[in-house]
């Protein structure tokens, strides 16, 4: 059965990664917080990695959640000004309106800069925003 890592089970666990996140030494946290050296530098190595994934993770559903509701404001302001003009008939002011919103080329450029490490799809949905197919 494998040992239970001191460090996890430890009340000032966060403080100690903390505090090697900010670069810290091993030993200085050690002594500080009466636990070996050995432990500290087993803890950074072994478990520290797998968290520091995780709240990468949770902050980029974070910005995704925040790029979302963006996204559906956007949505409701283009519908409003869609309803506004279906009584002039006037669908070529509505849709440059909506076209050069500031806030939609801002985000278009958000998307597309997302999307830079996955080129067909950055060019799939290029395509799809300029009304391409």
């Amino acid at each position: 059965m494998p040992r239970t890592c001191s460090i996890c089970s430890h009340e000032h666990r966060d403080a100690m990664e903390d505090a090697f996140i900010a670069g810290m030494p091993k030993r200085r946290i050690a002594s500080q917080h009466g636990v070996s050296e050995r432990a500290v530098r087993y803890h950074m190595r072994e478990h520290l990695p797998a968290l520091l994934a995780l709240a990468r993770d949770a902050e980029r559903a974070a910005r995704a959640d925040t790029l979302l509701d963006r996204m559906e404001g956007l949505q409701s302001r283009t519908l409003a000004i869609l309803e506004a003009t279906e009584e002039t008939h006037d669908h070529r002011s509505a849709l440059a309106a909506i076209q050069l919103n500031a806030e939609w080329r801002e985000l278009r450029g958000v998307i597309v800069t997302a999307l830079e490490p996955h080129p067909a799809a950055r060019d799939s949905v290029l395509r799809a925003l300029e009304g391409g197919t």
